[in-house]
């Protein structure tokens, strides 16, 4: 293998391997950069076994250039594929409800996926080289998006493993690599970068925890089981989550199948197999910066952060859903570990969308009451008294975990983990394998080109990354979040409660302006 550093590409898998497990890319896009797209689908077909891909264009009827552009890619990157198709997603669709209510569908990411992957699935089962479709495994790539080389390996690999296993566990399992949007690190603006510290640091978390059988939902770019993603239907056209919604709808589709087997058994327990599993590869995205000006991306950067936010109604859906299911099945064929398992599900959302808020509020509050007090909380110890833990100088403990010791606990540490936690990212995933021998030997993939557009700082891009989240985080990143964070969550909320999912959809525009990688020039990239 070439030596790439701590992410190379492995040669312990080749292509011959992965015959039998195909793979269907779908890529939801409107009004995305022509070279953008190009560079996707240039990355793609950089992958072990591209050639068998079945790669889908997910563009929209609205958009007035998408047919002259899917021509243009088809042209340019159609013959690096076993298929380069294109579906174009009617604009007057509706959402029908299973109690016979309808809505018009949202225009977004959710609605394009929908009807795209019913295409592709479509266009695959009359495709004689995908004859077992219980072997397709769809990945759902954003366009912005580049994943590692060995990606679309590893989760062949990973399938056939769980396959010889003889459970059927491949039918019911999710990939999820990290996804750290730092392509264009060194030239977002502030308020993109504050956003991508929290976001890589909760998602490479989550993603990490599920080696040590933690629990996360997929995010952004993510695959599945073709099969279980049509039988499933897990995305809805009048949703804007359509990640984390897809989880949801497969976990619940695989507890109903569950009841079906214990009820046609007349013995036993419900359970959901629906699993994520992670592929410790990460896939570089992009963050947004506009190319209409610095404080454009303020403007754009907060369209964004309120269209993430609208993610709460998850919350309602996943409460919504189990109470259903609670409801619909014996009290006799429901197991604690099943009941324990719904109630991580179920309060996923709740921990992602409403307790960061309280949690923020409440340290802004004690903050400013500490502030007005010459930095001290009355009835509570300056410093932890180790001796009693309990009851000195009013209670230790309690202040302590209050966060009232200086705001050390809650803040500083915290903080401190956070910029560490960031650089390695930058440093192992961009950095490293930019400044590998092989890269600079220029025997380099896009993915490993992607270094985040640094300008050395003193003579080295390790001090320049440090330097910059080391004054993001201590001196913008609290202001900042208690906009785009508590305020537009808070905004949300109220939109969700009076509104539900009727909501604009109005895209970020992110720009590539450094030579890296193949992009010489600056490029504006419309991309959900």
């Amino acid at each position: 293998a070439e030596d790439f550093g701590p992410l190379s590409v492995s040669d312990d898998s080749t292509t011959e391997s992965q015959d039998d497990v195909r793979h269907v890319i779908v890529i939801p896009n409107y009004k995305e950069d022509e070279d953008m797209l190009a560079e996707t689908l240039e990355s793609l077909k950089e992958a072990r076994g591209s050639e068998k891909f079945f790669v889908m264009l997910a563009m929209e009827a609205r958009e007035m250039e998408s047919r002259q552009k899917a021509e243009s890619l088809q042209e340019l990157h159609g013959r690096s594929f076993a298929e380069l198709a294109v579906a174009f997603h009617p604009t007057d669709l509706k959402e029908i409800h299973v109690d016979g209510s309808y809505n018009a569908e949202v225009p977004g990411k959710a609605s394009n996926l929908k009807y795209a992957v019913a295409e592709a699935h479509k266009a695959v089962s009359e495709d004689p080289r995908f004859s077992v479709l219980d072997s397709v495994v769809l990945t759902v790539a954003d366009a912005d998006v580049l994943f590692h080389p060995s990606y679309f390996a590893h989760i062949s690999r990973d399938f056939k493993k769980l396959r010889q296993e003889g459970k059927d566990q491949q039918k019911w399992t999710m990939w999820q690599s990290p996804q750290l949007p730092w392509r264009n690190f060194y030239e977002s603006p502030i308020v993109s970068r504050t956003w991508g510290y929290i976001s890589s640091m909760y998602e490479f978390g989550g993603v990490s925890s599920l080696t040590m059988g933690g629990h996360h939902m997929v995010f952004s770019a993510y695959s599945v089981p073709l099969q279980l993603a049509c039988n499933a239907e897990l995305w809805d056209g009048d949703v804007i989550a359509e990640d984390h919604h897809s989880y949801l709808k497969a976990f619940f589709y695989s507890a109903y199948q569950s009841q079906l087997q214990v009820a046609q058994d007349g013995t036993g327990s419900i359970s959901s197999h629906v699993q994520v599993r992670p592929v410790m590869l990460p896939s570089k995205s992009t963050s947004v910066n506009s190319g209409d000006g610095y404080w454009a991306t303020w403007i754009e950067r907060w369209h964004q952060a309120t269209r993430h936010t609208q993610g709460v109604a998850e919350m309602s859906y996943a409460f919504l859903a189990a109470w259903d299911l609670l409801c619909s099945v014996p009290v006799s064929s429901l197991s604690p570990s099943f009941v324990l398992y719904l109630a991580k599900v179920v309060l996923r959302p709740v921990f992602m969308h409403v307790i960061p808020v309280l949690q923020g509020i409440a340290l802004a509050v004690l903050t400013v009451f500490w502030y007005s007090n010459n930095f001290h909380v009355p009835m509570c110890p300056n410093r932890p008294v180790i001796m009693n833990l309990q009851y000195a100088e009013g209670g230790t403990l309690l202040c302590g975990l209050a966060g009232a010791w200086v705001l050390t606990w809650p803040v500083a540490i915290p903080f401190t983990l956070l910029m560490v936690a960031n650089y390695l990212f930058i440093r192992v995933a961009f950095i490293q394998p930019a400044e590998a021998p092989a890269a600079k030997a220029g025997k380099r993939s896009l993915w490993h080109a992607a270094d985040g557009g640094f300008s050395p700082s003193m003579g080295s891009s390790h001090a320049a990354a440090m330097m910059l989240i080391t004054v993001d985080c201590i001196v913008f990143l609290g202001p900042i979040m208690a906009v785009y964070g508590a305020l537009a969550a808070v905004l949300s909320y109220w939109n969700v409660m009076v509104r539900g999912n009727h909501f604009k959809y109005i895209t970020a525009s992110k720009s590539l302006g450094t030579d890296y990688g193949a992009v010489g020039k600056a490029e504006v990239i419309q991309v959900s």
